[in-house]
């Protein structure tokens, strides 16, 4: 698989804002609530829209629609959840992918012509390949056009594709909902953050109506946010085991014969209290800050830095998007802080 960075596309930060603010439209239609008319808006699904869109839109210059219709108009999400556990299984005991190669379960599994859930995904993702195809083809510097740059073929570009859908969409809503589930269940962060927000928009640091990227990561208190929600709750759990080499290797001081199956557990050494600290059970931004200017300090903020990194993969096993997802969630934390659509209604 490829490792899209977004560099190529010219279009990806306005893609990304374009989404977001769709987002705060569809709450001031819909979810404003009154004294006499109450309209909770559930924040949960709105976000996986959000991340859904962003994602087709980077990926093929056109939205799904989800934000648009304020549903999920092709049964993806419903029927994701449904396949989620068997990918986890199969992606854990790959010698259990064999079984897939079985005729009665071809059969069974999502087809492009399907009319609903994720094979009317791939079926939308074959036809937007397919535009990139032909005597005509459309032209477009995005992740499409980036990946035939590189030379990859129609089928495999609807199969990659897919995989961008499928794993980019899911672990960045994840990610968005649980950071903000973190920063608004705790008053004291919330406030501190929308300080920092507030100051920056009254200085000009922080552009509107949409906060620039390279302005959000300059914002101290919310990449400290942005960190311990991804550590609090890693959006990728599954064991991502790696191969030793045919020599083996030693691993910590222990040594790994060729063939061996490596995996890590994320929630577990997300919580090491060696590298966070006794307290790290707790959401606390603070933790990511030295306590002083001292060598040891700074080494203590680097190794957590590191640990952190690794909810991405790492190497060349790393996140294919991992800078489209940062910049959603740079601007979706602070934007649904910002956001006076969401004062005026009911967010469950």
């Amino acid at each position: 698989m490829l490792q899209y960075s977004g560099k190529e596309n010219v279009h990806l930060e306005k893609d990304v804002d374009d989404q977001l603010l769709a987002m705060f439209e569809l709450v001031n239609r819909k979810y404003l609530s009154t004294d006499d008319n109450l309209r909770p808006v559930d924040l949960s699904k709105t976000i996986s829209y959000f991340t859904l869109d962003v994602i087709s839109k980077v990926a093929f210059g056109q939205e799904f629609g989800f934000i648009e219709n304020d549903d999920d108009p092709y049964g993806y999400i419903a029927n994701l959840q449904e396949f989620l556990p068997a990918i986890i299984v199969f992606g854990a005991y790959t010698e259990l992918q064999k079984i897939l190669r079985l005729p009665f379960l071809k059969s069974v599994m999502p087809k492009s012509t399907d009319k609903r859930g994720l094979g009317r995904v791939m079926g939308f993702a074959a036809d937007r390949v397919g535009e990139r195809f032909g005597e005509k083809p459309l032209v477009r510097k995005d992740m499409l056009g980036s990946f035939i740059k590189r030379g990859l073929t129609k089928e495999q570009l609807e199969s990659e594709t897919l995989t961008q859908i499928t794993a980019g969409s899911d672990s960045t809503a994840s990610a968005l909902r649980m950071t903000l589930y973190y920063i608004t269940t705790n008053p004291e962060v919330q406030t501190r953050l929308l300080a920092e927000a507030n100051d920056g928009i009254a200085a000009g640091r922080i552009s509107r109506p949409v906060i620039r990227d390279s302005e959000a990561r300059k914002l101290p208190y919310l990449q400290a946010c942005i960190k311990e929600g991804l550590r609090m709750c890693p959006p990728v759990t599954g064991l991502l085991a790696k191969e030793v080499p045919r020599e083996g290797a030693y691993i910590d001081g222990k040594f790994a014969p060729g063939g061996t199956w490596i995996a890590w557990n994320s929630w577990g050494m997300q919580r090491d209290q060696d590298i966070y600290g006794k307290d790290s059970e707790m959401f606390r931004p603070e933790r990511w800050f030295p306590r002083d200017s001292s060598n040891s300090e700074r080494a203590r903020v680097d190794r957590m830095t590191e640990t952190v990194g690794l909810v991405f993969g790492y190497g060349r096993f790393g996140c294919l998007g991992r800078g489209v997802a940062t910049m959603e969630l740079n601007k979706g934390i602070i934007e649904v802080g910002q956001s006076p659509a969401l004062h005026t209604t009911t967010v469950h």
